[in-house]
C-alpha cells in the first residue's frame, strides 16, 4: 500500500504525468476505442438539506448520485463502435445500441511505467444520443454521444482491489472486493 506522501506527491520523482495519448478506452472490456476525441464523465451527488425551524442547517442525507458524461468519437469509426455494442448487448435482435447497458474501462497509464496505471470504471454504462453533422475547416468529423451511467469507480491502480478486467476468452469480469 503506498503512502500518503506517495499517493499525493505530484510529480513523482520522474516527472510523470497522464496526457490524452496516455488515455485507453474499452467497451465491455474487451474492445479497445481509440478513435476518440474526447471523453468527459461526472458523478455529481445531490445531497439532500434540512433546517427545520432554525436557521442552521441541522440535517444531511447522504444524498443521490447520477453519473452522466459525453464521448465524442470519429465518424470514420462510429459504425464500428455502434456495431461492438450491439454485439456486446447480444446482437441487433435483442436491442439497440442506446438500450446496452456495459462498462467503459477508462485507463491512465505509460507503457514505460504499468506501475503509474490508474482505471476508472463506468458501471452500466448506455451509450445514447448521437449527433451527425459537421461544419467547415479542416478537423475530422466527429458524433457525440451521451453516457448514463449507474455507477463510477474511480482511480483504481492495478492489483487494488475493485481493479476489473474482462476476460476475452469467457467475457467474465475479475476483480477483488470493492
Amino acid at each position: 500500500m503506498p503512502t500518503y506522501e506517495q499517493v499525493l506527491a505530484y510529480p513523482d520523482d520522474e516527472g510523470w504525468a497522464h496526457s490524452w495519448s496516455s488515455v485507453e478506452i474499452s467497451i465491455g472490456g474487451i474492445k479497445k476505442v481509440v478513435a476518440t476525441k474526447s471523453l468527459k464523465y461526472r458523478d455529481p451527488l445531490q445531497i439532500g438539506k434540512g433546517w427545520g425551524t432554525s436557521p442552521h442547517k441541522i440535517i444531511r442525507t447522504r444524498g443521490q448520485s447520477d453519473p452522466t458524461g459525453t464521448w465524442e468519437v470519429y465518424r470514420s469509426a462510429w459504425d464500428q463502435i455502434m456495431a461492438e455494442i450491439v454485439a456486446l448487448g447480444g446482437g441487433p435482435q435483442k436491442a439497440g445500441f442506446a438500450e446496452i447497458s456495459l462498462p467503459i474501462f477508462v485507463s491512465y497509464g505509460e507503457p514505460s511505467n504499468p506501475a503509474l496505471t490508474v482505471q476508472d470504471i463506468l458501471l452500466g454504462t448506455r451509450v445514447h444520443s448521437p449527433e451527425g453533422g459537421g461544419q467547415e475547416g479542416t478537423d475530422a468529423v466527429t458524433i457525440p454521444l451521451e453516457l448514463d451511467i449507474m455507477r463510477v469507480v474511480w482511480g483504481k491502480g492495478q492489483g487494488a482491489p475493485g481493479y476489473m478486467q474482462l476476460s476475452p476468452v469467457d467475457g467474465v469480469i475479475s476483480t477483488a472486493a470493492f
